[in-house]
């Protein structure tokens, strides 16, 4: 092949799949002599139990970065019947039936992209020969692996200055048979996605030279769930918990006054400071405005001047100058439901005091987490999920973006060496 690239016969291209495909003949061979020879030693120094016996060997199919191989090892039947036994598997250290390299990678991979491109760039840049089936089969152990790490993390000895939860909402695609019975907003009237909500816990330790709130770098994590609001409730609390909640100096929930997050701060975060979203707050407002002067430069200098009194903490005086207009209004039923709404909110929006202690004021961080946390993966053009399906991925795929992913893969692949 160096002829043949040398004398310009053979691509750098065809040269680098030749390469590929020789040294992942030469890897699953090495490997396959390695684990081989470890089960034949342990095999030759394992005296049969009084209870079984011995049946001669059976073959394995291994999975790894170099391609698949089989592996021979003892099968012991039990004398009484029932189910055999073939106890050097646990040296091979397998989950299912891949190796740990190839797990890892797969665990990574997957929360990132489809199924099928998956098996696709493992073809094309290692001898893994696994398909998207297959990689669809070990999403669903690998899923239910994590989500049971993560529920045993605890939390960390040094408490947070600052800790923030938020949570929101955003609807995915999802199969036919999982939208029986639900109404859309379509003009159809049918649904065509399911809220998938979304939690985020980070944390902050200051603030820059002007005074700015400053999120501590990689202290965000999140969790998924389709659920309702109120098993979601105790989700996004656990994880609250198991970031430090219970010893963290203050916590804060920063949501965007929906109904339901609304319910979830006041129930399950009493004690926290509780903020509305400043940019909501101030799409409120720009409808408040058009409601009093319609549509036009009118509204849109109410607005403006609006906008930086709430920034002040002046939103009752907001309040009051939009109803003294009542009489007078376009719109007088949207005056009614917003003023019905900043009223509400009173307490959230006093922005002024929040920005002088350092606090955060905008949910950005739970915004753009619905965009790449749930709508990179898992709204991509012509998906449809099963419920179990999205609910797996997402699970994997908060794991990696939550900087849990190395910890939770050596956890897992320790519990195999254990087994």
């Amino acid at each position: 092949m160096v002829g043949e690239l040398a004398a310009g016969q053979c691509t750098v291209e065809a040269a680098e799949e030749k390469l590929i495909l020789s040294v992942a003949r030469i890897g699953a061979t090495a490997l396959q002599a390695v684990m081989q020879a470890r089960i034949n030693q342990a095999d030759a120094d394992r005296a049969t139990p009084p209870d079984l016996v011995r049946e001669g060997r059976r073959p394995i199919w291994v999975r790894s970065l170099w391609g698949d191989f089989q592996i021979v090892r003892a099968y012991y039947s039990r004398k009484g019947g029932g189910e055999g036994q073939t106890p050097s598997d646990c040296l091979l250290q397998l989950w299912d039936s891949y190796t740990p390299g190839m797990a890892k990678v797969l665990c990574r991979l997957i929360p990132q992209m489809p199924f099928e491109q998956v098996a696709e760039l493992l073809h094309s840049t290692t001898g893994a020969t696994v398909g998207g089936r297959q990689v669809h089969r070990f999403t669903e152990g690998a899923a239910d692996a994590a989500r049971r790490w993560t529920a045993g993390i605890e939390p960390p000895e040094d408490p947070a200055d600052r800790l923030y939860v938020s949570f929101d909402g955003t609807g995915v695609p999802m199969r036919r048979d999982c939208l029986v019975g639900r109404k859309g907003r379509g003009a159809d009237g049918c649904a065509k996605t399911r809220e998938m909500r979304l939690g985020c816990v980070f944390t902050q330790s200051g603030t820059d030279d002007q005074g700015h709130a400053i999120r501590d770098p990689d202290s965000t994590t999140y969790i998924a769930a389709l659920l309702d609001s109120k098993l979601f409730g105790r989700e996004i609390k656990a994880e609250a918990w198991r970031r430090g909640m219970a010893d963290a100096r203050r916590v804060v929930v920063i949501t965007d006054g929906a109904k339901w997050c609304a319910t979830i701060a006041s129930t399950l975060f009493g004690r926290a400071t509780h903020i509305l979203d400043f940019y909501h707050a101030a799409e409120h407002l720009h409808s408040l405005a058009e409601a009093v002067f319609g549509q036009g430069r009118e509204a849109e200098i109410h607005f403006r001047r609006w906008r930086r009194m709430l920034r002040r903490g002046e939103a009752p005086a907001i309040v009051a100058e939009a109803r003294a207009t009542h009489a007078t209004a376009v719109d007088q039923e949207a005056i009614r439901r917003e003023t019905t709404y900043l009223r509400n909110n009173i307490e959230r929006m006093r922005y002024d005091q929040f920005l002088r202690e350092g606090l955060f004021i905008g949910s950005g961080v739970i915004e753009a987490g619905c965009k790449t946390v749930v709508g990179n993966r898992a709204k991509r053009s012509g998906m449809q999920w099963s419920v179990p399906g999205v609910q797996n991925i997402l699970d994997l795929r908060c794991t990696l973006l939550s900087g849990r992913m190395d910890q939770f893969l050596k956890h897992a692949l320790a519990q195999r060496r254990a087994a």
